[in-house]
């Protein structure tokens, strides 16, 4: 044999493996034929779709090539038993320019058969080669060949058939072995008995179900002994007289043998008898006691709904799903005025109110397409009075247990009237001031982005004037404040009468009240149009027969398409104010870019309060809330005071509003909250500190830290920290602000909402913010004598309670006020009827002045007014 060493192969024609897998057999005959022929190679071969593979092999190193250069690829195309010769390759045109032949192992002569393998497949050859050319190849060379063919072909098949034989062997034993595992493993008992009434087939869980040893149930075993033993037992004894005599004798009662029984210890078993094609008969047992009882339990249950909606305040409806009524609760008397008759097969679309049709027709199609979870709606439907109700309706679709094919809706109703009515009370609280009725921050802010995409859209022009009554201060301190507030709203109505309908005139609070107006042709129209403000106010006005008088002083600015910023147009009217305040009052300037004078103040004020900053010139002063019932102080309100060095004390209204633009607010806020709680720790432990936050100081990254640092460089403890937040907190990045309340809140520190009803109210954030406390606006309190604004009192107090919130009534300040929040429900009160803010020292004795006099709630406000 000559070795052909892999370096000199090819690498075109081979490739070889690391490891040739050797088979000695067929090794063998390859020696064989190589020395029967004469020749220096042979080999048995097999193709796939890209390689010939060499099974057995004489004279060649490697273990396969690629199937593009195999002579065998040809061989395999022929018919069968009739050889491929080439005597000389180099004269073979299929062949001469094969990298076989031009190089190692350099063939010259080929000769090759193809066999069949197992199921018929030509894809193995047995083949000869040489290096040298042949003259010919006769027929006695052609027939061992042909032998030699015929003898490998049988030895390859015979090798197939042993591991076919081996795999059946296999699955025979593992499809014994799955019926096994899988009899096991049901949770029903199954029992086969053969023509002769003996036991063929069972599994462990029959033995336990049927109540007998598994040694009875043995293969072969008479089902006459089982039944027997079952008998013995007391299995059937409590049974009907004719399935007892089915059991215990076989003896069938009717032709369908499936049957029910319940065993002694209570176990139910339904029990399915079918026959076998060879005769004989399978058994299958399943313990139904836990359906049994919840299909009891559902029909008690069923019995206590019905008892349930005959006598609940809700109406229960049940109906399909082409809203027919099958069934209406005897509640609709008195919530609809109906009987329950008169709405049988009626649909609720047919008593909807016009205005709710699409609403509820959008409802509808979604019950009927998801046809999953619950639906809930608020939609008004017909009194049998003729007037509509508010019903909020829960509705969930079902399947109706009598026929689990059909599917029906159930509905609960529930008159929310009084309720809807108190919304909307507080929904005009939240967008219009209590006192005038004038649309209030929040809205007048939605009129203005209004105005500004009107603007943009139409190429128009606005304006923007802010606006501050002259004088009214001296009024409000001389006559009091009912005489102030009974002015406000003259000068609203006189306002308002001036400005287009379709003008925006609000009150932000105090004297304060700002106009968007819209659709202007000329900006001489503004002019104009302050000139009649000025002198519609300017007229005087009968207070209970004091005639006083007070002025406007109005700043605006003009807005174009070009204008996209509300905050930056009202900034630019409230620079114009100042500068009309600057010029004498009574009189309106209109927004010049250059005018820097009142920026510059502001400025100067910055710097001031950083100054004193540095300087420790802010001090807090701590103002109590007080128990309504008690008169006990439940904690300290801390406010903020400045003391400037020449201008002395510096209004809060003043100084806040310049640190939160300048971002100061952010130390000035860290300082107060470790000073509050640094303080607070020297009260009793029952006693919290309540502390101002800012939008500006929530929206920094790191407030929830510094108020973390402030409760553990003090040593308070969470929960005596209450942080009162303004509803304009919420407006801007209310995800963020929402979720870093929530995180405050998860680590005991309570929240409140503070000023509730000043501008920016609204229940969606009640809804998304579980709130410790409400306060409500001192302006309420001060008018809750009036009955609307003991009505909207008396509302907030309500929704308080069912959202689990407390409730402060801001700025009592009269026992008469005292006395009328204790009736509307307020748990808390804060006011000068208690005490005004008091310094650090003042604050610790009047906490133990109440504890040493506090009095019973019918003497509160008197007590406390004389402490405060």
């Amino acid at each position: 044999m000559i070795e052909v060493a892999p370096a000199c192969i090819s690498p075109v024609a081979f490739a070889v493996s690391e490891k040739s897998a050797s088979d000695p057999p067929l090794d063998a005959v390859c020696r064989t034929a190589a020395a029967l022929f004469g020749v220096r190679y042979a080999f048995v071969s097999r193709l796939d779709v890209t390689h010939q593979r060499f099974l057995g092999r004489e004279g060649l190193d490697v273990s396969e090539t690629s199937r593009d250069v195999a002579f065998c690829a040809y061989t395999i195309l022929g018919e069968a038993y009739e050889p491929l010769v080439v005597l000389d390759t180099h004269c073979d045109e299929r062949f001469a320019a094969n990298p076989l032949v031009t190089g190692a192992p350099f063939l010259r002569f080929y000769a090759g058969m193809r066999i069949a393998l197992a199921g018929g497949v030509h894809a193995a050859t047995v083949c000869i080669a040489d290096t040298l050319p042949r003259a010919g190849f006769d027929k006695a060379e052609r027939e061992r060949l042909t032998d030699l063919a015929l003898f490998v072909e049988a030895t390859l098949r015979g090798r197939a058939a042993e591991i076919e034989a081996g795999r059946a062997r296999y699955q025979v034993e593992d499809s014994d072995s799955l019926l096994q595992t899988t009899l096991e493993s049901m949770d029903q008992g199954l029992l086969m008995t053969d023509a002769d009434d003996r036991v063929r087939v069972s599994n462990r869980r029959v033995a336990s179900l049927m109540g007998v040893p598994e040694t009875l149930l043995y293969d072969g075993a008479p089902f006459a002994a089982v039944r027997a033993y079952q008998a013995a037992q007391g299995e059937f004894a409590d049974l009907p007289d004719d399935l007892r005599g089915f059991l215990e004798k076989g003896c069938p009662r009717t032709e369908n043998s499936d049957y029910e029984r319940m065993r002694p210890d209570g176990t139910v078993l339904q029990v399915c008898t079918r026959p076998s094609p060879r005769g004989g008969v399978v058994r299958t047992f399943t313990d139904v006691t836990q359906r049994r009882t919840a299909e009891c339990a559902l029909r008690a249950s069923e019995s206590r709904y019905r008892i349930l909606a005959e006598n609940a305040n809700d109406i229960i409806v049940m109906g399909d799903l082409s809203m027919r009524r099958h069934y209406v609760s005897p509640a609709v008397r008195s919530v609809l005025g109906y009987e329950p008759e008169e709405l049988l097969a009626t649909t609720a679309a047919e008593f909807c109110h016009p205005d709710d049709a699409q609403a509820f027709t959008d409802l509808w199609t979604q019950v009927k397409t998801q046809a999953e979870g619950r639906f809930i709606t608020c939609l008004r439907h017909r009194h049998k009075a003729g007037h509509y109700a508010w019903i909020e309706a829960s509705i969930r679709v079902v399947r109706d247990e009598p026929d689990p094919g059909r599917v029906i809706y159930v509905a609960a109703l529930r008159d929310v009237t009084a309720r809807r009515e108190a919304e909307a009370q507080v929904r005009h609280m939240a967008l219009h001031d209590a006192l005038t009725g004038l649309p209030n921050r929040t809205l007048f802010r939605d009129r203005l982005e209004q105005a500004i995409t009107h603007a943009r859209r139409a190429r128009t022009c606005f304006a923007v004037l802010a606006c501050d009554l002259d004088r009214f201060k001296a009024v409000n301190d001389s006559l009091g404040h009912p005489a102030g507030d009974a002015l406000l709203r003259v000068v609203a109505e006189r306002m308002r009468a001036v400005l287009r309908p379709y003008d925006t005139l609000a009150r932000f609070g105090g004297d304060e009240f700002a106009i968007v107006l819209t659709y202007l042709d000329a900006v001489v129209d503004v002019g104009d149009l302050a000139d009649r403000l000025i002198a519609a106010v300017s007229e005087p006005v009968d207070l209970d027969g004091q005639s006083v008088e007070v002025g406007i002083s109005i700043g605006m600015t003009v807005a174009t398409e070009r204008d996209r910023d509300p905050d930056e147009l009202f900034k630019r009217a409230d620079i114009a104010l100042y500068e009309a305040k600057a010029a004498g009052r009574n009189t309106y300037r209109e927004f010049e870019p250059n005018a820097g004078a009142r920026i510059a103040t502001r400025g100067q004020l910055a710097l001031d309060m950083k100054e004193a900053l540095r300087a420790h010139e802010f001090h807090l002063v701590y103002q109590p809330v007080i128990d309504a019932g008690t008169g006990a102080v439940v904690s300290f309100e801390a406010l903020m005071r400045w003391r400037h060095p020449t201008q002395g004390e510096v209004a809060p209204g003043a100084f806040i509003p310049v640190a939160e633009e300048m971002g100061l607010i952010v130390p000035l806020g860290a300082w107060a909250l470790h000073e509050a709680c640094r303080e607070a720790t020297s009260w009793p432990a029952h006693i919290r500190v309540a502390v101002n936050v800012s939008v500006v100081q929530l929206r920094r990254a790191g407030f929830e830290a510094t108020v973390m640092a402030a409760l553990a460089g003090s040593g308070l403890p969470a929960a005596r920290l209450k942080l009162e937040v303004t509803e304009s907190v919420l407006m801007q990045d209310a995800e963020v602000v929402i979720a870093s309340l929530h995180r405050l809140r998860a680590i005991g520190v309570l929240i409140a909402l503070d000023d509730f009803g000043t501008g920016y109210s609204s229940l969606s954030y009640l809804r998304r913010f579980p709130f410790d406390k409400i306060k409500i606006d001192r302006a309420f309190i001060r008018d809750i004598a009036d009955p609307d604004a003991a009505a909207i009192v008396r509302a907030v107090v309500s929704i308080g309670e069912r959202l689990g919130m407390g409730i402060v009534a801001e700025g009592v300040e009269t026992v008469e006020q005292l006395d009328l929040v204790r009736q509307e429900g307020c748990t808390q009160v804060q006011g000068f009827l208690f005490s005004p803010p008091l310094p650090p020292d003042a604050a610790r004795r009047y906490i133990e002045r109440v504890a040493q006099h506090q009095t019973p709630p019918s003497g509160l406000a008197p007590a406390s007014a004389k402490q405060a």
